[in-house]
């Protein structure tokens, strides 16, 4: 279970507790005793689309966490963006996956970049985004594309 091994691997020790997180329930049709943790030990969205956490998962393995849907597929299952609905609709699902231009050049040539949102919190997309390569280079924008940082 994606959502699982995202949780054991690079959230779990690694949780700020500084303050109240709202939970939402996750569930991918899991065996009963996946159920029986998921009850106790429910992960965010805002865990799962922690910047760190989703770095550090494309730059191991290449690609994003499951639990990312492109823009096309989330409109097809009735995201309406100026709506904010993601969470509503599709619960436990991020925004990713979708190519990236970079028409303005600002990140080096000769890639096929893809785009991710980061540090999401239900309602309307923030600018917080990844940029990452299928040979697992990321680069962080936390100004919706106008400048980027290698991570």
């Amino acid at each position: 279970m994606a959502v699982m091994y995202i949780y054991r691997n690079f959230i779990e020790d690694k949780r700020d507790l500084s303050g109240p997180v709202k939970k939402e329930a996750v569930s991918y049709g899991s065996t009963s005793s996946e159920e029986a943790y998921n009850s106790s030990a429910q992960v965010s969205i805002e865990q799962l689309t922690e910047e760190k956490t989703v770095i550090s998962y494309v730059k191991q393995n290449h690609k994003l966490p499951d639990y990312y849907i492109t823009k096309k597929e989330a409109r097809k299952q009735g995201w309406d963006p100026s709506k904010g609905n993601l969470c509503d609709v599709l619960p436990g699902k991020a925004i990713g996956g979708d190519k990236f231009g970079n028409r303005e050049g600002r990140l080096p040539d000769g890639n096929r970049y893809f785009e991710a949102d980061v540090n999401y919190h239900c309602g309307g997309r923030n600018a917080d985004r990844i940029i990452y390569t299928e040979n697992g280079d990321v680069y962080l924008t936390k100004n919706h594309y106008k400048s980027f940082e290698k991570q």
